[in-house]
């Protein structure tokens, strides 16, 4: 585990945003306006020391979506993959 956190901000899963613009997960994985309650509520099962931020997004710096820090035993990727994949699936059953 690395000494720094992983830093996880909502755009990495908005399905309206481009690769360009900040999305890191593909498409089929991805949601419409992911907010930071949804993305904490998976997170704290996932890693530890999971703690919410109000420092947002650099190229969104302005809409204030906050992120979230956590430690994780693995690689970011495959963290992005599990929270876009879960995000998905409570956006089907809500």
């Amino acid at each position: 585990m690395s000494d720094k956190p992983i830093v996880i901000y909502p755009e990495y899963f908005d399905f309206n945003l481009k690769r360009s613009e900040g999305r890191k997960v593909p498409i089929k994985i991805s949601v419409k306006k992911p907010n930071i309650e949804e993305i904490f509520e998976i997170v704290k099962t996932l890693g530890s020391e999971v703690k919410k931020s109000s420092k947002s997004h650099s190229s969104n710096w302005h809409l204030e979506l906050g992120s979230i820090n956590l430690f994780y035993m693995g690689t970011k990727v495959s963290l992005l993959h599990k929270i876009g994949q879960e995000l998905k699936n409570i956006r089907k059953t809500a």
